[in-house]
């Protein structure tokens, strides 16, 4: 019989395991130095005992803090302990440095603030827009600052005829992973990599749930926000084309754990729960950040030019334009539900509109019919193995969301709708048994005009990101305009890509982390027309 939770063999095993086997994380991201409305891109291994990639933790999470407040912060789905990410600097954040830190669910076991084993680093950020009182930082002459590449030290690169560059790509030998990445030289400021400030955990010491590795995906935890409330039963529903319900697993502390699989970032989703008498309870989720504050951090000193700046600030803008287009492009459309197919499925785009659910359910859908039970309408749909339809009811989706109240459904405008899915098995959610699902997708698949009743609570959850691509304005004269966050190492003993169009100077940085933990890198410079 399919279930809708996750398989309770697999909880079995989650809770039979411990979280003392050693993780330790390593990091590299494409600079140093930031200005808020940039991506922060960040490239993560997680290795185990042997100083072998891990395969125990799926996820990756990244802090970045200064000594009052966690600031800003993603996480990164891991594929064998590696993986990468890029985290948005927001615009409130001030000038100064920041502390950046690496770990994973399963290190919260551990003493993060004292404990190697957590990655961290010092990185600067310039707001170009925004002065605050909370601002660390003073600026200088570009000339009375050592560059944070040394140019006496870095490889020139020339480009061919065809306005080609060659990089080498090899660090030497049993590199763990490689990254590379070219931005152009204009702001500079003091190299900050050997600062180890102290650290301290903002968060209170975590629970057996909160330091559960993260196996399969990532763990979301909610909790009642009345202490008092008894909850019979609680679902986490992802809201869009690709569909997934997660019944809550009960923790002794009070909090509620979703095993969720194969989410990946910024999704909708719905957040139910009731008591025994079937009355709503209001939710919150629960930070799976440790929060992680430095003690102290120094002063940040940046020699720039006010061109230089300016330039910076423009680029980091058309680079937020085009985040924020894609983050708003819909989900593509997934057929499979539960991982299964369905037995009948319906592209609407293929039928005569008609203004109702109730109308489409006559006229052309196949294997669904409506019923009363005790004067309520209920859907039912064909069993399978009988050959006759099932004595317990669908359980009925929209955009993911379940529909309790039917007749809100048979109502919904029917022209809003893209797919009809029907899947006849039976399934167990939570103690109630369904026989079967039929899932409506909207043409958006955002809940298109469909007024939401109060037991349900709507939210945006970002979710690990799954390798997202490198994307930067095509004509990008600023910031970071070349990443690779993974750099094969082969018998390929160099990589050849366009050398950017803008005159100026360019630094590219090959770096990466040895089989040892030990960090490498070289420094080349491309010199562009005229400065």
């Amino acid at each position: 019989m399919p279930r809708i939770s996750l398989p309770l063999l697999t909880l079995l095993f989650l809770g039979s395991l411990t979280c003392q086997a050693a993780e330790r994380a390593l990091a590299l991201t494409d600079k140093e130095l930031y200005v808020t409305g940039e991506r922060l891109h960040i490239s993560v291994c997680i290795l185990d005992d042997d100083m072998r990639p891990s395969t125990l933790s799926r996820v990756a999470y990244v802090e970045i803090s200064d000594t009052y407040r966690l600031c800003a912060q993603g996480m990164v789905s891991l594929d064998h302990g590696r993986g990468w990410a890029d985290i948005a600097l927001p615009a409130s954040m001030h000038s100064g440095n920041y502390l950046l830190s690496v770990y994973t669910r399963a290190m919260r076991s551990l003493d993060l603030a004292h404990d190697d084993a957590l990655f961290s680093k010092v990185i600067s950020i310039v707001n170009p827009t925004h002065v605050s009182r909370a601002d660390n930082i003073v600026f200088l002459p570009t000339d009375s600052i050592s560059p944070r590449l040394d140019n006496a030290a870095a490889t020139l690169l020339e480009c061919n005829a065809e306005g080609n560059i060659s990089l080498p790509l090899s660090l030497g030998e049993n590199m763990l992973f490689t990254t590379v990445s070219m931005m152009r030289q204009d702001l500079e400021a003091p190299d900050y990599s050997d600062l180890k400030p102290e650290r301290r955990l903002l968060s209170s010491t975590p629970k057996n749930s909160e330091t559960m590795p993260e196996l399969e995906g990532h763990l979301v935890l909610a909790r009642p926000t009345d202490q008092k409330s008894i909850i019979a039963q609680t679902r986490l529903v992802m809201i869009g084309r690709q569909n997934a319900i997660y019944d809550g697993q009960w923790q002794s502390d009070g909090s509620w754990l979703y095993y969720t699989t194969n989410l990946y970032g910024k999704r909708p989703a719905m957040l139910s729960a009731y008591d025994t008498e079937g009355h709503s309870v209001p939710m919150g989720f629960v930070s799976p950040f440790a929060k992680i504050l430095p003690l102290d951090l120094p002063k940040l000193s940046v020699g720039c030019t006010e061109a230089d700046l300016q330039r910076r600030a423009e680029s980091a803008r058309r680079e937020q334009d085009i985040t924020d287009w894609l983050a708003n492009d819909s989900i593509s459309f997934n057929p499979k539900l539960l991982s299964g197919e369905p037995r009948f499925s319906y592209n609407l785009d293929e039928y005569t509109k008609f203004k109702s659910v109730r109308e489409i359910l006559i006229e052309f859908v196949r294997g669904v019919k409506r019923s009363k039970v005790h004067g309520v309408n209920q859907l039912f749909t064909i069993d399978p193995d009988l050959n006759m339809y099932s004595k317990w009811s669908a359980l009925v989706l929209l955009d993911g969301m379940p529909i309790f109240n039917i007749d809100d459904i048979l109502d919904y405008d029917a022209r809003l709708l893209k797919y009809v899915q029907i899947y006849t098995d039976r399934y167990t959610f939570g103690s109630t048994t369904y026989g079967g699902i039929i899932s409506f997708t909207s043409q958006k698949g955002r809940l298109s005009n469909f007024n939401i009743d109060r037991v349900n609570q709507l939210v945006s959850y970002s979710f690990p990101q799954d390798h997202p691509d490198f994307i930067v304005p095509a004509d990008a004269q600023a910031g970071t305009i070349f990443w690779n966050p993974d750099v094969v190492e082969t018998n390929v003993n160099s990589k050849s890509f366009s050398a950017p169009s803008a005159p100026g100077n360019y630094h590219i940085l090959l770096q990466g982390f040895d089989k040892a933990g030990k960090y490498v890198s070289k420094a080349f410079l491309l010199k562009i027309g005229a400065k």
